[in-house]
């Protein structure tokens, strides 16, 4: 969805941008780069996920996820120290 998308079904839906900064007690910054796509809060899109009753995944679609387990930075830690 487009940023205004999600912007006009938060207000659809009886709250705004700035009610689920106070909700979540979160900078601005913080929801608006979510809505934009810029940054990946998870709790940030649940709570929006609910408000306007869709899932993440068709709100954000094809978001890339950029996440390590620990075991893999642990192992290219040890591969990058090995190879010195």
């Amino acid at each position: 969805m487009h940023p205004e998308e999600i912007k006009a079904a938060m207000r659809i839906a009886g709250t705004t941008p700035a009610m689920l900064c106070d909700e979540l007690q979160v900078a601005a910054s913080s929801v608006s780069q979510t809505i934009s796509g810029h940054i990946k809060s998870q709790r940030i899109q649940k709570r929006i996920s609910e408000i306007i009753g869709k899932p993440i995944e068709v709100i954000w679609p094809n978001q890339v996820v950029l996440r390590r387990s620990r075991a893999q930075i642990e192992a290219q830690r040890a591969a990058r120290d090995k190879s010195k």
